[in-house]
């Protein structure tokens, strides 16, 4: 039987604008608020603490997304860029080295 295993790492840059899609589109944010500091969760089940700026000049908040957020939004920019990836593969999210991959597997 073939296996197949792919795993898609993602600069901070690319992370950092798949988290604001996801923000914005599930109206956690503004067009007027900016993204801080990412700060990355690495374990078992990764997490991303994020720094919001809000446009009026409040104090920045923060908000964790777990790893069930992150992998929704990795997908969602995979799909945004039109990275292939098979429908019925295993995924999972991986953090080290400070960056973050999404993990895809078929048996």
């Amino acid at each position: 039987m073939i296996s197949e295993r792919r795993k898609l790492t993602f600069s901070m840059d690319e992370l950092a604008t798949a988290i604001m899609a996801y923000l914005f589109s599930t109206n956690q944010v503004s067009e007027k608020d900016r993204l801080g500091r990412i700060t990355l969760e690495e374990g078992s089940s990764p997490s991303v603490k994020v720094e919001i700026h809000r446009g009026g000049g409040v104090d920045p908040s923060e908000i964790v997304l777990k790893s069930e957020a992150l992998g929704a939004l990795m997908i969602a920019q995979c799909i945004r860029k039109k990275i292939p990836m098979a429908k019925r593969a295993k995924k999972a999210i991986v953090a080290s080295d400070g960056k973050l991959s999404l993990v895809m597997s078929l048996d």
